[in-house]
């Protein structure tokens, strides 16, 4: 299907190219989806033995935990494949900004925590809080007691991601770029935040963004970007935009 928008100077989709022999998987929002998104990295090894490629990569845009009920296992998931496979590649998302934030200043940032996922997140570790009714007036004892559930190499995991992924003519990042600004100058809270400023946007930038963030039933696919956000704690649905050559396409879990 023809793309329609503006034409300006830069990288608009169609004409971008992901180098010769490599591919690229791009997953979507997991938000503590554990089922979802081991189930996608078997359809991805699917894919490979299928389709062999000289180098590939997964990229995963950001936000493990909120929101679905296994938020602690897909950081455990993420960090053994790390591991154990260097084609492996995780950014930060806000969710996990806002996860670190109440670490440090849980009174401040308690009600945003909690109303946006944060709940789930810290049952998945083992810390009594009602689902429907968190207890907003023992919020320090609650981080206290996150923090001696979160294992060190959870939190190191957390402080250790990137903003941002490069490769060729695509960048890879959690929800936008801040545009006329060059990939290299962006600034690390709008590659986690940004929204209306960058999905407005209808020129091109100097690369092809693949981004979360804003979630879609389907995947949006714009002359300038890639959204593989498709709400995955609510549709059963996690996306990987696939990436060859000038090419792309879509693999996806189906709910249960």
């Amino acid at each position: 299907m023809p793309l329609e928008g503006p034409i300006a100077s830069g990288c608009r989709l169609g004409e971008a190219r992901i180098r010769d022999g490599q591919r690229v998987y791009a997953i979507g929002d997991i938000h503590g989806c554990l089922r979802e998104l081991t189930a996608l990295h078997r359809l991805i090894e699917d894919d490979l033995a299928t389709s062999p490629v000289e180098n590939h990569r997964i990229v995963h845009v950001g936000d493990y935990v909120d929101r679905g009920p296994d938020s602690r296992q897909v950081i455990d998931y993420l960090i053994e494949r790390m591991a154990c496979d260097a084609t492996v590649v995780c950014l930060k998302g806000n969710h996990e900004d806002k996860l670190e934030t109440f670490l440090k200043d849980p009174e401040q940032t308690a009600r945003g925590f909690f109303a946006f996922g944060g709940v789930e997140t810290m049952r998945s570790y083992g810390v009594g809080v009602a689902l429907d009714a968190p207890d907003y007036g023992s919020v320090s004892a609650l981080c206290r007691a996150l923090h001696e559930l979160m294992p060190e190499a959870h939190q190191q995991f957390l402080s250790g991601l990137p903003y941002s992924h490069v490769i060729d003519d695509y960048v890879f990042v959690h929800a936008g770029i801040r545009p006329g600004v060059p990939v290299t100058d962006q600034d690390g809270q709008d590659l986690m935040w940004i929204r209306w400023d960058f999905l407005n946007y209808e020129g091109l930038h100097e690369k092809i963004v693949v981004h979360g963030h804003t979630p879609h039933v389907e995947p949006e696919v714009k002359p300038n970007r890639i959204n593989v956000d498709t709400m995955c704690y609510g549709t059963g649905r996690l996306t990987a935009v696939v990436l060859e050559r000038n090419c792309y396409r879509f693999i996806s879990t189906q709910p249960e």
